[in-house]
């Protein structure tokens, strides 16, 4: 049986960069939260991440990283 995938965080979108601290995913600051929505959304379209609202101007995206080796 297949482990289950790991989630990664691929990137952060925030209103407010003062809410954000280091870490190793790129960092987009929006003007609003329309074009927070507005960039979370291509970014995920894109890459196929899935965006988790936090509730306080900050978006985080998230993709699935592989877990094992395995064939095709």
């Amino acid at each position: 049986m297949a482990d289950a995938p790991t989630p990664v965080m691929f990137a952060i979108v925030t209103t407010n960069e003062k809410t954000v601290h280091g870490g190793m995913a790129p960092v987009f600051v929006a003007q609003d939260e329309a074009e927070r929505d507005r960039i979370a959304m291509w970014l995920t379209r894109i890459t196929n991440a899935i965006a988790h609202d936090l509730h306080n101007g900050t978006v985080i995206l998230t993709v699935n990283a592989a877990s094992g080796t395995g064939g095709s």
